[in-house]
């Protein structure tokens, strides 16, 4: 529509200018007729934010987060319509690009690569990211890494979180900082970086407790203790968890994040080799979770832990029917399902039954490679060149020696001490070279 055609018996064009530019402001009598010529509202004309309205909206914006954490993403999302249908009535920008972002995070969760993907198109198009707040920026550019960590691809999720993290001194909500350093302790924790972990999630507790997010603060928390367990700090750990559990007593918090600490510690009392304890929480993690519509992968880690545990005993009959419902629930997680295929692979070694072993092993380490577990990468093919050694065949050893110690010193790489042998220089005429 032409500015004529918008002014006609209205207004004149020049005064529609000015009104456009904010250098007039028009009386009902007018504003009214323009609104009902363009099919809009004369709060969203004006520019005019009802903040009732807007308060409603942005307590169910916080609402509808924590049943993303609490009750998953389905049930986010069908609370996110109605939001939709409320922020038609305020004209703040602000708000619909945090609609536009809870929209993005729920399709992360489901991993939903089309919706997230057209629907991260869309957001780019139609908002000018340069001039967005910085609190938004953050988090857009965090959801991105998300969408990595979700799949296990934690380089590419760090290198997003780090491009976030320059803009942090802008931000000024505290929550939206807190998000960021939990997500980076969470990717420090997949790549076995201990200290920078506690550090990110210690960061990101202070502020979660500063504003009285509790929800979030105990999935912190599950953090914090998991990081401890696995450098060996199991009284740390435990302390974590068993903090979690009193909170989310205290607050009737979900089932499900009952279920994500019970998972945790009966991972921390397996590494103590305390079996019972073990199989007793990892047991009440999947009767937590299995009422629950969660992502198959939520199921598959409980059933990887007790195959790991029960391995760990020597009770295979139990140990193979746990890895094989791991193994189905976890085909969209790569790095979960190789870490499954080597404790399939090592019962398959103690039934006797070596070609399967060799398989499953094999596959590990090719799905190891993809996801970039260089850690994991490094043991598996040491496991299968110790294994050629003692069956005499030297051959495929080394082979798989020279992958393991590749990796391992992709892990801690030498500081010191060159490995690289200097590239022979060019002679000049007849001299020779110093490597000659």
């Amino acid at each position: 529509m032409t500015q004529a055609e918008l002014a006609e018996g209205i207004i004149s064009v020049p005064y529609l200018s000015l009104i456009e530019n904010e250098k007039a402001h028009p009386r009902p009598d007018i504003i009214q007729p323009l609104a009902k010529r363009l099919q809009s509202t004369v709060q969203h004309l004006m520019g005019v934010t009802d903040r009732e309205t807007l308060r409603e909206a942005e307590y169910l914006l916080n609402r509808i987060h924590r049943s993303l954490l609490s009750q998953g993403a389905e049930h986010a999302l069908k609370e996110l319509d109605g939001l939709k249908n409320l922020a038609q009535q305020v004209n703040d920008s602000n708000l619909l690009i945090q609609i536009d972002l809870l929209e993005i995070n729920c399709y992360i969760h489901q991993m939903n690569d089309s919706l997230f993907n057209k629907k991260m198109d869309d957001f780019e198009d139609r908002w000018e990211l340069s001039e967005i707040d910085p609190n938004l920026l953050v988090r857009y550019i965090r959801l991105k890494g998300n969408t990595h960590l979700f799949r296990d691809r934690y380089q590419e999720a760090l290198a997003h979180y780090k491009e976030a993290e320059t803009h942090i001194q802008n931000v000024t909500n505290d929550v939206d900082k807190a998000y960021l350093y939990g997500e980076m302790s969470k990717v420090y924790l997949h790549l076995s970086n201990y200290p920078f972990c506690i550090l990110y999630a210690e960061r990101s507790i202070e502020l979660l407790v500063k504003n009285d997010r509790w929800l979030e603060m105990c999935h912190q928390l599950n953090v914090l203790g998991t990081c401890h367990s696995r450098s060996g700090d199991f009284k740390q750990a435990l302390n974590c968890f068993e903090r979690v559990l009193r909170l989310a007593d205290q607050f009737s918090m979900s089932q499900l994040l009952f279920s994500y600490t019970y998972h945790e510690m009966g991972c921390c009392y397996m590494r103590l080799d305390e079996t019972d304890q073990a199989i007793y929480y990892l047991t009440r993690s999947l009767e937590m979770i299995e009422p629950y519509q969660v992502n198959d992968w939520e199921i598959g880690r409980i059933h990887q832990a007790l195959c790991q545990t029960y391995l760990s005993n020597g009770l295979m009959d139990l140990a193979r029917q746990h890895i094989d419902q791991a193994i189905l629930h976890l085909q969209t997680r790569k790095k979960r399902l190789a870490e499954c295929m080597i404790f399939s692979g090592q019962i398959e070694y103690h039934t006797g039954r070596i070609p399967e072993f060799l398989q499953q092993y094999k596959e590990a380490i090719c799905l190891f490679r993809q996801v970039k577990a260089t850690e994991q990468l490094a043991h598996a093919c040491h496991t299968l060149g110790r294994f050629y050694l003692e069956n005499g065949n030297k051959d495929e050893a080394i082979h798989y020696f020279h992958q393991a110690s590749e990796s391992y010193y992709a892990i801690i790489p030498s500081i010191s001490i060159p490995v690289e042998l200097p590239t022979k220089p060019i002679a000049n005429g007849d001299q020779p070279s110093p490597l000659e």
